[in-house]
């Protein structure tokens, strides 16, 4: 089917307009879309030649005169240099690790004595291990560290590991957070600190609060045997794994060994958690309470029934 011309288009458009108003469409424009562009067309056409040029000369004057006129000079483009090249900064220095090993300056000591003498108190020992030079440590401690507390046969002697930073810079043991705890402990069990005697297996601390090697400890054990048979304590607890390795041997894992009754030179031992594994995990704490409660019925009854005291 053809297209249908512009006249026909007009037409329909017209009829269709004139169908609106009768049906009471408002708005509709009077005139047609086709008619609107017919007019603008016709008038364009009739328009002389002279008038559409006078129209036109102005602009084009216009566009003359700006390119004629004299424009203000523009900044020269200029590019950025080029970005130096990258040089990475020069790795920070790092102190070293220092080395566990000896400095090959360091000349051991004497080792110290196994017995006492007549005339040694707790005095005279605690001069020799400020003096002591046998083994390593003593290159790095601050204060070596003898023990403290009742030197006269008390009823209580604990046992630990070692100084750790707190101990090593005070000269004195158990001084820390730990210290705090066995503080407690004690005053729990009905004592003070004054009361009992408190010492380590090592005098002086070992780098970074390591376990002290068994070098280490066979070095440093023997102030410890003559310090118990100075004071000759009723009851001795070790604190921890060192301690019962120190003192008791190889007996078996402290979870094992805890809780049970065992003889260091005749004197009943009991072996329970050190203060710091009761910091890092207080589970521990009902475990090491019923330790103590076996030391303080031991302590009020020497023989209790059933044979598992330490009489």
């Amino acid at each position: 089917m053809p297209a249908p011309d512009g006249n026909t288009l007009h037409a329909l458009l017209r009829n269709y307009i004139d169908y609106l108003k009768e049906e009471g469409v408002t708005g509709v424009p009077r005139g047609t879309l086709a008619a609107k562009t017919s007019r603008k067309k016709a008038s364009r056409a009739a328009q002389p030649a002279s008038s559409k040029a006078a129209q036109t000369a102005p602009k084009t004057a216009e566009r003359s005169s700006r390119d004629a006129a004299p424009r203000p000079d523009r900044p020269t483009f200029r590019p950025e240099p080029p970005a130096p090249a990258y040089e990475p900064m020069p790795a920070a220095k790092t102190a070293s690790t220092p080395t566990l090993e000896p400095s090959p300056a360091f000349t051991p000591g004497p080792a110290p004595r196994a017995a006492n003498t007549p005339d040694d108190t707790l005095e005279t020992i605690a001069a020799e291990v400020r003096a002591c030079r046998a083994c390593v440590l003593c290159q790095r401690r601050l204060n070596a560290v003898p023990g403290e507390g009742n030197a006269n046969h008390p009823d209580l002697m604990f046992v630990g590991e070692g100084p750790g930073a707190n101990e090593d810079a005070q000269g004195r043991p158990f001084v820390g957070r730990s210290g705090e705890l066995l503080d407690k402990m004690i005053m729990a069990m009905g004592y003070s600190r004054e009361q009992v005697f408190i010492g380590n297996i090592v005098k002086c601390r070992p780098p970074g609060n390591r376990t002290p090697t068994l070098q280490e400890m066979a070095f440093c054990m023997p102030y410890l045997l003559r310090q118990i048979a100075l004071i000759q304590p009723r009851i001795i607890v070790c604190l921890g794994a060192t301690a019962m390795t120190g003192l008791l041997g190889p007996v078996g894992r402290i979870t094992q060994v805890r809780g049970n009754w065992y003889r260091f030179n005749h004197i009943p031992t009991m072996v329970t958690f050190h203060p710091a594994a009761l910091l890092r995990d207080p589970s521990k704490k009902r475990d090491t309470w019923h330790d103590l409660q076996l030391v303080m019925a031991a302590l009020k009854n020497p023989t209790p029934s059933g044979g598992t005291g330490p009489g």
